[in-house]
């Protein structure tokens, strides 16, 4: 029974350690700004594009099966809904699911402390943000970022602060402060996609 929960583990540490998160080639900054959420720390809020693709065609369309017991605890399913009454536009992701995709190896350890206020700021905040066809939008507070990226080329999404910082908490549950994470989701032509990363 021990060798069996035992292979268990060592297998879904090696499925974690084995894929790779969402990398941002030659990042371009296109703004920064200070941000003061309702708790009176200030983030920074940042609208950037990359070189490469940032977009998934691998975001899955139902829930993803877990692979180990950490995901069977923390799937990123519909209970991180919020009211759509928050959205101001057509192509507003708000309430739609963010689905567990992968864990990977940072280059060193995030500030757990730095990504649990951050994640915390994001979910106290109401209100919604831009996220333009094919860029991304980050978050980031001293060594921890939560990014949100926008997967249409050609069309914006709306998006919730709300919904970012549950998103975040659930990444950092499953990710820790030794990994960069990543969920992801669809409705109907737009795909977006969370990610924590080391800053």
């Amino acid at each position: 029974m021990y060798s069996k929960a035992f292979f268990s583990l060592v297998l879904a540490a090696h499925s974690i350690v084995s894929v790779h998160a969402i990398t941002c080639n030659d990042k371009h900054l296109l703004e920064s700004k200070p941000l003061t959420m309702p708790s009176g720390d200030v983030i920074t809020m940042e609208r950037f594009t990359c070189s490469n693709s940032i977009s998934n065609s691998t975001v899955p369309a139902r829930r993803l099966q877990p692979s180990s017991a950490i995901d069977r605890r923390h799937s990123l399913d519909p209970n991180t809904k919020r009211a759509a009454s928050q959205c101001t536009t057509s192509n507003c992701v708000c309430g739609v699911p963010c689905f567990f995709q992968r864990c990977a190896n940072a280059a060193t350890n995030l500030n757990a402390a730095d990504c649990t206020v951050l994640a915390n700021s994001l979910t106290s905040k109401s209100g919604t943000f831009i996220v333009t066809a094919g860029q991304g939008v980050g978050f980031i507070l001293q060594t921890c970022e939560y990014a949100t990226f926008n997967g249409n080329p050609t069309q914006d999404i709306e998006y919730c602060f709300d919904d970012l910082g549950v998103s975040a908490t659930e990444l950092f549950d499953i990710c820790t402060a030794a990994q960069q994470g990543e969920c992801g989701g669809t409705l109907g032509a737009l795909i977006f996609t969370n990610s924590q990363n080391l800053t």
